[in-house]
């Protein structure tokens, strides 16, 4: 098992980039991904049916984190969104960037089994309009602070390791924009000893929501494959949509990042 926790440190989940597990004391990890993002109706709520749209996002994402000690990890994300959005006869065109900042704490080996790892996490994040979660959204930019639990466990699954990783948070965002609650899964199985296979789950649900804005809830599936290209560096490309939503875009799209671990 300690080899997997080992490889757990290298390949955390993206885009639920913080994972439960922590970087050793002094190393850090830099994830740079391009996400490709394509929507052509939306999702109504339950009385009103969605409409059609059309929706494209380029979003580029740098991820740093940084072992500050054992039990602490410093986290950096940085992102720019290209956006082409045409609906009900309006088109707009838009570049917007963000920057979040935070760390993760540990919270202890003696709360859990061995090799379970519980941690808690708190950011803050600047974002234009583009950056957030929810896409349908996206009028203007804003603010966001939030704090996350997040719980991992190693396991074996026909003599191949994997893992899981859970996660709940909960975002204040400036307003007018609504509040958010998220529930996040990862699991992760290695099929050779250079190749893994992730499935994840990313679910986020507003709070009450004023105009411009609407309440909304989000579900993302997730499945992407991992290659350990060295000791150092790994290769992830994957696939995502969107099976069911509420005042949200149907997503779907493509994930490709490069992790390097030093």
């Amino acid at each position: 098992m300690r080899s997997l926790i080992a490889a757990v440190l290298l390949l955390l989940p993206s885009p639920a980039w913080a994972a439960a597990w922590m970087r050793k004391g002094g190393s850090w990890e830099v994830i740079s991904s391009a996400i490709f993002t394509d929507a052509r109706h939306s999702f109504g709520n339950g009385r009103k049916p969605g409409g059609a749209t059309m929706f494209e996002r380029g979003l580029l994402q740098t991820d740093t984190q940084y072992g500050w000690n054992d039990r602490v990890t410093l986290v950096l994300r940085t992102e720019t969104a290209n956006v082409h959005l045409q609906d009900a006869g309006n088109h707009l065109s838009a570049i917007s960037n963000a920057v979040e900042a935070g760390m993760r704490y540990h919270l202890g080996d003696d709360l859990l089994a061995d090799y379970d790892v519980l941690s808690v996490e708190a950011t803050a994040r600047a974002a234009g309009a583009f950056n957030f979660s929810v896409s349908a959204n996206g009028q203007a930019g804003g603010q966001a602070a939030g704090m996350r639990i997040l719980y991992g466990a190693p396991f074996k699954l026909a003599g191949k390791e994997g893992f899981v990783d859970a996660e709940l948070a909960q975002r204040w965002l400036t307003r007018p924009r609504p509040d958010e609650t998220a529930m996040d899964l990862t699991a992760g199985l290695w099929l050779t000893p250079v190749g893994m296979i992730m499935l994840q789950s990313f679910n986020l649900f507003s709070g009450p929501a004023r105009a411009p804005y609407i309440r909304f809830r989000t579900h993302k599936l997730q499945a992407s494959f991992v290659w350990r290209w060295s000791p150092r560096t790994s290769f992830q490309a994957g696939s995502y949509f969107s099976p069911a939503g509420a005042n949200a875009l149907q997503e779907s799209g493509l994930v490709v990042s490069l992790w390097t671990d030093f």
